[in-house]
This record gives C-alpha cells, sequence and structure tokens, in this order.
C-alpha cells in the first residue's frame, strides 16, 4: 500500500501493523492491507500495489 494516510497524510510505515491491518500513528484509522481501505467508522483508501516475487526477488508493479 502506499505510505501515506488518507486523513492526515500520516507515515503507514511508523503504524502499527496488526494481522492483515496497519494503524496510522497520526489517529489510529484502521486500513486493510489487502485492499487499502480504511476501516468503519473512518472512510477514504490507500493505494494498492501489487507485488511479484521470481526466484526470491520482489517486485513492485507500479
Amino acid at each position: 500500500i502506499h505510505n501515506i494516510c488518507p486523513h492526515k497524510e500520516g507515515p503507514l510505515s511508523e503504524g502499527t501493523v496488526s494481522g492483515e491491518y496497519v494503524y496510522c500513528p497520526l489517529h489510529d484509522q484502521k486500513i486493510d492491507l489487502n485492499n487499502g481501505i480504511v476501516q468503519e467508522p473512518d472512510t477514504g483508501c490507500v493505494d494498492v500495489f501489487k507485488v511479484e516475487i521470481e526466484n526470491e526477488d520482489v517486485y513492485l508493479c507500479l
């Protein structure tokens, strides 16, 4: 997912990951790592990028 929270542009890489969710470090918005959707009661979404792994190399599809 993109590293920017849609609410206040918090750096999601500094947030807490729990299961399939990341929590924004600024306002604790819960964001699904699979589809980028912010969970209720909050709204919004984050861009999601496809990732491919080939021979132990990781490719980010932009």
